[in-house]
């Protein structure tokens, strides 16, 4: 027996101390008075209890274990899963940890654990259950790099205690990361021995691999520079040398590659302003071979400085656009007279991905509407804007801020004006009831989720909108209005989205007479001033049409309005879009559900008509800013999208109603402006002709450029080990080192995840930080202040950006696996190295050899210490509170002994017991003598009677005390009082 806290037992000897001294005198007392002797040993009895209990207590609060040696092994099998890792060599380690458990004892036990960059444990260690029932490997750890050492490490922790304990690892032993050998070494410090099984990869031919590339960080638009290109053969043979820049094929030669390492420079020209991705690719001929097609590219980035480029977003000028012709020319025109190059694309052609996103400078949106805007490409937006420090400016127009449904998405998270106003005075109340196809076609699944969750989402993003005076009704109709939700006050937006979320998919149909009589019936019941309808339904399978003219007429002159929204272009979108026009609404036509809620907020708005201002006024300048720099005055406007300024936004101008006009604020490491008048003949009638037009759009793009050729900053990135530094120089333009900086690096992978990165100082003017890449692809990296960092925050010139790629994994750096790593694991771990062939003495059943030391196993013994102490504290308490005699333990010893007599014996024993009792009675009728009767005065009629007392007990005579048994010892307490009594 072992203890986990043996000075615990010091408690001992005090504590039985105290119970003698507690119960001694009353033992010294039981001995000297005359007690029946069953009572002094009650006392002793008790006392030796007492003393059992405190021992037990103590030896528990000491933690007793009970601690044996045992001959169980313990075996966890580390199976390398990384890319090296070839599928043959992937059954060869199943087979080996297959033909290992079949050889294991009875009594032994075994876990797997998988690993590449990370471990992942397959199977915990667990009794065995036969090679024919175990399972096949499932677990996928993430394959770019070989990460040994962490594999041992998560192994320690999986191992029960006590017991042999063994680690079997099967690799190649092209460990790329972690410090393997010092984590073997861990474990033979843990008592684990280390057992190595190299797999060798296939014999392999002419395999040559793009150990590098390397490009000028920064180059001038024109410039001609050199890429560097390094690449390692095992063999001489033939092969092309490829360079695309962005895609597109810029140089091709062939080249002849010797064994060991080649080096070539290829000249290329820089060629538009962007952050331009070099890829290499070099490509066997038709004779050769190459057994690792992954690691035969490599790419490399280069900013590419010049005049800065801008994306202009606007709708197509034509006769079937509702914009008109101008909407964007006159624009691009004066941002190209002060030097920008301007791209143009529709709302639809935005770039989804930030890679598409970062060659530009600034997006200029051109009353855009966020239904024509993909999620993915506002998404690019937001993190080119906020995380890569890009520009934004956004133009407004009928189709924008919130009559074009910016509300609750990415842009108006990135702009520095709300879309709700909160003026009860301003704006009316409103009633809108929201009509919503349930039918079967809304059960269809769109990008993860079903159309009908969508439209609920919409009809959420509609309630957020609203005020709190507002109120909003949905009615779900497929072939009848049934569940209908509201009408619901925006001043309980949570319950009420909560109620909303949960509209489900029915069957068939929508019946449209039926859900508008449902809505009338509602708006109807309404004294809200501003009563609107929103009918969604699919563009093919509108049912029930007859009627609804005449019903949205007698609606229209009530003053209510209907607008019709379609999903899908099918054969009732022209009699939805007539119904639109009939009741004095809007029609919205869409083939995706994800465009709802931008359509819903932008029906919305627009029924608030004060959203949209129209009337001349001059713009009042609120704030000096560098935006209106030699502007003294402008041309009056016609009109704007009424907007809210958010709390850290800066007013340059305003309406006379005192709302934004041009707002500007930093959003993340970008900038963005609003405008929410707009740049055409429709508003800006006065200002397109105005000499300041190019002048003033100019300085609003420029001032939200994110890459600025004259920063401050120079950030380079770089692999180093299985992660990546990156490193940004301060200077200030006199050439000092700018030290006290406080910069941030936001890291946007290739699936568009953002992590950001503190920069440390490590030197004068330079600041570094490393983050881990997780995939294959280009990276993005943003550097600035970081947020709140004081003036630093708001200087443009502290800000840069730069790429880098991560090419193929490390895993295919090396053509050959790594054996020795594999036998220093093993010399290390104290372990051997085994070998795959079954007929092999150090083959797979070498695995569960017993010649490891076994470690004992302890078990507490605490609890049961416990149960025991308390188990005897009653027999404690009856020691102490009951006297038994030794007459009541003949007597029951007697009871369990005796056996049972004749059938005729119960009616033998009756008749004895009844002749006693007769004799008793004789007896006690012979010693009471008879008194005479006495005379009973007569009592008055109101008397009660009177019991007469009770007879004298009668003087025994001299013969019957003799004749009496005298009392014995052992004599019944009954027969004491009876001789007593007598």
């Amino acid at each position: 027996m072992t203890f986990s806290t043996p000075a615990a037992l010091l408690l001992l000897f005090p504590a039985a101390a105290f119970v003698l001294w507690v119960a001694w005198p009353a033992v010294r007392a039981a001995g000297k008075a005359r007690r029946p002797a069953g009572r002094r040993g009650a006392t002793v009895a008790s006392l030796v209890l007492r003393l059992l209990i405190v021992t037990l207590l103590v030896l528990s609060v000491a933690g007793a274990q009970w601690t044996r040696a045992g001959d169980d092994l313990s075996v966890i099998f580390l199976v390398d899963a990384s890319d090296s890792m070839s599928p043959e060599q992937a059954a060869a380690a199943g087979q080996f940890v297959r033909q290992a458990v079949a050889a294991a004892g009875a009594d032994d036990r075994a876990g797997v654990i998988l690993f590449g960059r990370n471990a992942l444990v397959e199977q915990p260690v667990q009794p065995l259950l036969g090679e024919e029932e175990w399972p096949a490997f499932a677990s996928q750890p993430q394959r770019l790099q070989t990460d040994l050492a962490e594999a041992i490490r998560l192994s320690l922790a999986l191992f029960p205690a006590g017991g042999a304990r063994r680690l079997v690892v099967l690799s190649d032993g092209a460990a790329t990361t972690g410090d393997t050998d010092q984590a073997a070494a861990l474990a033979a410090a843990s008592g684990v021995s280390v057992d190595t099984v190299y797999l060798p990869r296939a014999a392999m031919g002419e395999e040559f691999v793009v150990a590098d590339v390397s490009a000028p960080s920064r180059a001038a638009q024109g410039e001609t520079f050199r890429l560097r290109v390094t690449v390692d053969s095992t063999a001489a043979t033939a092969a092309t040398l490829r360079v695309l820049a962005d895609g597109a094929v810029v140089y091709e030669a062939p080249v002849g590659l010797n064994a060991g390492s080649n080096t070539f420079v290829v000249p290329l020209q820089a060629q538009e302003p962007a952050f331009t991705r070099y890829q290499v690719q070099v490509q066997p001929d038709e004779a050769g071979t190459d057994s690792f097609p992954q690691n035969n590219q490599q790419s490399a980035f280069t900013t590419i400085s010049g005049p800065p480029r801008v994306l202009l977003v606007a709708a197509a000028a034509g006769p079937d656009s509702p914009a008109p012709p101008d909407e964007a020319a006159q624009l691009r025109a004066a941002l190209e007279a002060s030097g920008l190059l301007v791209d143009q694309v529709t709302p639809g052609e935005l770039p989804a991905s930030v890679t598409g996103l970062a060659g530009y400078g600034s997006v200029v949106l051109v009353n855009a509407n966020a239904a024509d805007l993909s999620p993915r490409a506002m998404e690019a937006l937001r993190t080119t804007v906020r995380d890569l420090g890009g520009g934004l400016v956004v133009v407004g127009g009928p189709e924008s801020y919130g009559m074009g449904g910016y509300f609750e998405t990415p842009l108006e998270e990135l702009l520095p004006v709300k879309m709700r106003i909160d003026d009860e005075e301003r704006f009316p109340p409103v009633s809108l009831v929201l009509v919503m196809d349930r039918s079967g076609s809304m059960a269809a699944e769109e990008g993860g989720a079903l159309k009908i969750q969508l439209a609920a989402e919409g009809a959420v993003r509609a309630l957020g909108l609203l005020k709190a005076g507002d109120e909003l009704t949905v009615i779900p109709v497929d072939e009848a209005a049934d569940e209908v939700i509201g009408p619901l006050s925006a001043t309980d937006r949570e319950g009420a989205a909560a109620r909303i979320r949960q509209i489900g998919a029915g069957g068939g149909g929508i019946f449209m007479r039926t859900g508008l009589e449902a809505a009338a019936e509602v708006i109807r019941g309404s004294d809200r001033p501003v009563r609107h309808i929103i009918v969604l339904a699919d563009g093919a399978d509108a049912e029930e049409k007859e009627g609804v003219p005449d019903l949205i007429n007698s609606l229209t002159a009530e003053g209510v309005t209907v607008s019709m929204v379609s999903i899908g272009d099918g054969p009732d979108v022209p009699w939805l879009r007539q119904m639109a026009e009939l009741g004095d609404g809007r029609f919205h036509l869409t083939d995706q559900a994800a465009n709802l809620p931008q359509i819903f907020t932008q029906e919305t708005a627009a029924i608030q008509r004060n959203y949209l201002v129209e009337g001349e006024f001059f713009p009042a300048q609120v704030s000096p800013s560098p935006l209106l720099t030699g502007i003294d005055e402008t041309p009056p406007l016609y009109g704007y999208v009424a907007t809210e300024p958010k709390p850290l936004a800066q007013v340059v101008l305003q309406s006379g109603q005192e709302d934004p006009l041009l707002a500007t604020w930093q959003a993340g490491l970008g900038r963005t402006v609003a405008w929410t008048s707009d740049a055409t003949g429709r508003w800006a009638v006065d200002w397109v002709p105005w000499a300041g037009f190019p002048r003033f759009w100019a300085q609003v793009v420029s001032s939200t450029l994110g890459r600025v050729d004259d920063s401050l900053l120079t950030v380079s990135v770089a692999a180093d080990d299985d992660r990546a530094r990156v490193t940004a120089d301060a200077q200030d333009e006199a050439g000092a080192f700018m030290t006290g900086l406080e910069l941030t690096a936001n890291v946007v992978d290739p699936a568009g995840a953002t992590t950001t990165v503190a920069l440390s100082p490590v030197a004068p003017g330079r600041y570094e930080g490393t983050f881990e890449p997780a995939a294959e692809g280009a990276y993005f990296v943003g550097v600035g202040p970081q947020e709140g960092a004081g003036d630093a925050a708001g200087r443009p010139e502290l800000r840069q950006t730069a790429g880098w790629a991560l090419g193929y994994s490390p895993e295919y750096q090396a053509t050959t696996g790594n054996p020795a790593l594999l036998e220093r694991v093993a010399a290390a771990g104290g372990g051997r190295s085994l070998s795959p062939d079954p007929a092999d003495p150090l083959g797979p059943a070498a695995a569960f050899t017993h010649d490891l030391e076994s470690r004992p196993t302890s078990r507490p013994l605490w609890p049961w210490l416990t149960l025991l102490a308390a188990l005897l504290l009653p027999f404690d308490v009856a020691a102490r509170r009951l006297v038994v005699s030794r007459g009541d333990l003949a007597r029951g010893w007697e009871r369990l002994t005796r056996r049972p007599a004749a059938e005729t014996a119960p009616a033998t024993g009756r008749s004895e017991a009844m002749g006693q009792l007769f004799e008793a009675k004789e007896r006690a009728t012979t010693r009471r003598p008879q008194s005479p009767p006495q005379p009973v005065e007569p009592a008055g009629p109101a008397a009660l009677p009177v019991a007469p007392p009770p007879p004298a007990a009668p003087t025994p005579t001299e013969a019957e005390r003799t004749a009496e048994p005298s009392a014995e010892e052992g004599e019944t307490l009954a027969a004491r009082l009876r001789k007593r009594r007598g």
